[in-house]
């Protein structure tokens, strides 16, 4: 009985070290956090510094927004929509809180906003490509805003990424975001 216990556990650890390692493991390196690799293929994963809650209406959550790092080490950020909700329009602000644009009252002006566009009917994703690094340690304001319609009732509404209000008398909010 024991040399037949012995030959099983020989047999096994035969067959464990003979087997295919993994399709999918994460490479051992300085930035094993962003690099993935899949049946010998690499990719960067892009480092999320921060997400929120895209709120419509004030008190309805349609979605999120995503600030990350690409694989060069670009800031980007994603407007995402859930169910039949799709984005219309988008204004995007992030940088120096001194460089805000708002009116006279604190409210933002979402037109002058540098990032800013229409998109069309059936949009669920809206990716900005900032084109700057962030340095490690520093911090930047982010005011996105979007135009959003929920297809199932067509309610239109204004949406905001969650976080602390912009001031003025409008519900305007925007997050800080730090690398």
């Amino acid at each position: 009985m024991k040399s037949k216990i012995t030959t099983l556990l020989f047999l096994c650890t035969i067959l464990l070290s003979c087997s295919k390692d993994s399709d999918l493991f994460i490479e051992d390196s300085p930035t094993a956090d962003r690099i993935i690799v899949i049946d010998g293929q690499t990719t960067q994963d892009p480092v999320i510094l921060s997400q929120t809650d895209l709120m419509a209406g004030q008190n309805i959550l349609m979605g999120f927004v995503t600030v990350g790092l690409d694989e060069n080490g670009l800031l980007e950020v994603t407007y995402n929509s859930d169910g039949d909700w799709e984005i219309e329009e988008t204004h995007l602000f992030i940088g120096e809180l001194s460089d805000l644009p708002t009116n006279n009252g604190g409210n933002p002006k979402i037109g002058q906003f540098p990032y800013k566009a229409n998109h069309p009917a059936g949009t669920n994703t809206v990716t900005y490509e900032i084109g700057t690094t962030l340095a490690e340690g520093a911090c930047v304001y982010v005011a996105a805003h979007a135009v959003v319609t929920d297809t199932s009732n067509g309610q239109t509404e204004t949406a905001w990424g969650a976080g602390v209000p912009i001031g003025g008398n409008s519900w305007a909010m925007m997050f800080e975001v730090c690398n």
